[in-house]
């Protein structure tokens, strides 16, 4: 990235060791011989800047993706300017798309975030290098609203900054939200060199201008002076939800302290902020918490030891974090305990392998969806799904990332479930959408099976653990079908189940000595979704022997 005037360069990225492991060698094994998983939609090309940063997603009422990204080439000088995309489902190229130009002729962009509110989409670029007497007044936010679909787009406050938290030059974006109240954004920082993380909320509608010149708001600085383990700035996220049941704003921060309250004695830690109920003039997220009339409940507070590449994600399901656990190199989902503001709970596995990259997203219900490149750099992007607020998850890669250059990876879902994840790679910005039923295995049986008059073994498989699958025999006899047995199994791997037969399949079994052919009907069912399909196996009938005495 280029340094700009009044503001140096930054990185927010954590520049430790990564883990460079691809999918471990048994999980492509158990993949190659396995179901496929339920066919996710096709990735779509949106833009290629062939430099970018980061590209931002939001998911409209319609499922609509609206995707916007700060194109850094620089051609021939140019300074950085802001891309966008509105992608329908099913669709191969953009409805709307085009460019937005800073005001006052700032040269460089930090990053772009996306939100939709009601009927109108939000783009905000963190700007700096502006020019002129005024400069300080169009840093570091400009705000672009389209109330048309993206159709047309206009610059609030003509440039003028929108929101605020900058301490200092090293002062870097993290992500923006909607606070709970009527028409109010939020928007997050961390800063280098000791010091704590900021947020700043503001009104959508007519926002008066809150820059480095000048900011009547203020903004809250989320961790106490006193506290010797200041956040610096290794990166972070905040998350809202403005469900009435438990509206509020949580954020998470990367950690690295060896002693002091945010210690952790196994590498790498997160820590967290959380803010609660509408934002008032009596109930302020602008307060830093402690104050009277702040609406931080807890100040940066230790979250988890001997983690990291934390998502986070808050909604009627309430609010968690997912991660990798280094103990045992897997990821996990870490629900918020609202009774206690705390991270008391236990960690719910989601797939046996670390991630990185991660989006996490909530629907309107219990729904909540992960994305990730599992494994790390060069893997798949894998959905994890769960329909009741993280208890239990189904996991499948909807997007094989063959040549290993996805990179930015995130995502959106809107109150019904439509997702898209979004990514760069090899100078292009892609979206693809899912929805909770590609995170389901796609089951399979083996062709071959056996019986011995009571019961069916079959070989069961998914192309990911743990599945659950509801199975159903038949057999045709004379036109008829014949119901032969059913059962539900839960899979930690391929493995060889019985069905127990009916009284009407002993019948028909017995009467079929040697070999049969029946049909196995498969489904793997997780909250309103289900995938599966009919297979043909043969089974080996071996009656046990009968014995008669004079």
């Amino acid at each position: 990235m280029l340094a700009g005037p009044g503001r140096a360069t930054v990185d927010v990225r954590r520049n430790w060791a990564r883990r460079l492991t691809a999918v471990a060698l048994g999980v492509g094994l158990v993949l190659a011989g396995a179901a496929s998983a339920q066919a996710a939609n096709k990735p779509v090309n949106i833009g290629t800047p062939y430099e970018s940063g980061p590209p931002a997603v939001t998911v409209d009422s319609g499922g609509n993706a609206v995707v916007a990204w700060a194109n850094t080439k620089d051609l021939a000088g140019a300074a950085n300017f802001v891309q966008y995309c509105v992608l329908p489902v099913g669709a191969t190229m953009c409805k709307e798309s085009g460019s937005l130009i800073p005001a006052d002729s700032a040269q460089y962009i930090d990053g772009v975030q996306v939100l939709v509110e009601g009927g109108t989409y939000v783009i905000l670029a963190d700007v700096y290098g502006t020019a002129g007497n005024d400069s300080r007044d169009y840093i570091p936010e400009q705000e672009w609203q389209s109330t048309d679909g993206g159709g047309t787009w206009t610059i609030i406050d003509n440039g003028l900054s929108v929101t605020n938290g900058i301490i200092d030059a090293d002062t870097a974006p993290l992500s923006a939200v909607t606070v709970p109240g009527s028409g109010v954004l939020g928007y997050g920082w961390n800063t280098a060199g000791g010091s704590p993380p900021t947020f700043n909320a503001f009104p959508l509608s007519s926002p008066p201008e809150c820059s480095t010149q000048t900011c009547a708001a203020g903004y809250a600085s989320l961790e106490p002076a006193s506290n010797p383990d200041q956040i610096g700035n290794a990166g972070g996220q905040f998350a809202s939800s403005t469900s009435s049941k438990d509206p509020g704003v949580l954020a998470i921060f990367n950690t690295l302290f060896t002693n002091g309250p945010l210690a952790c004695t196994q590498s790498f830690g997160t820590a967290y902020a959380f803010g609660s109920g509408d934002q008032s003039a009596s109930n302020n997220y602008n307060l830093s918490p402690g104050q009277a009339g702040s609406a931080w409940v807890k100040p940066v507070t230790q979250a988890d030891c001997n983690v990291e590449y934390p998502a986070v994600a808050g909604g009627p399901a309430g609010y968690g974090v997912l991660e990798t656990d280094l103990g045992n190199n897997t990821t996990v989902y870490h629900p918020f305990d609202l009774s206690n503001d705390s991270f008391d709970t236990k960690l719910v596995k989601l797939a046996s392998d670390g991630e990185e990259q991660p989006g996490l997203s909530m629907d309107a219900g219990r729904g909540v969806y992960a994305t990730y490149l599992l494994g790390g750099v060069g893997g798949p992007i894998d959905l994890s799904y769960s329909p009741n607020g993280g208890s239990t998850w189904a996991t499948a890669a909807i997007n094989a990332d063959k040549d290993g250059g996805i990179s930015n990876q995130s995502n959106a879902v809107n109150g019904t479930g439509q997702g898209w994840s979004t990514w760069t790679d090899n100078g292009s910005v892609f979206a693809e959408p899912f929805t909770g039923v590609n995170a389901l295995c796609g089951p399979a049986v083996g062709s071959k099976g056996s019986s011995n008059g009571k019961t069916a073994k079959l070989t069961l498989s998914c192309s990911s653990y743990p599945a659950k699958l509801a199975v159903a025999l038949t057999a045709t006899k004379k036109g008829k079908t014949i119901k032969l047995g059913a059962g539900t199994f839960s899979l930690a791997k391929k493995s060889s189940k019985s069905v127990t037969l009916s009284g009407p399949g002993k019948s028909f079994i017995k009467s079929h000595p040697g070999h049969v052919k029946v049909t196995a009907d498969l489904a793997e069912r997780l909250g309103s979704y289900s995938v599966g399909g009919k297979h043909a196996v043969t089974l080996k009938v071996s009656l046990p022997s009968s014995h008669h005495h004079t």
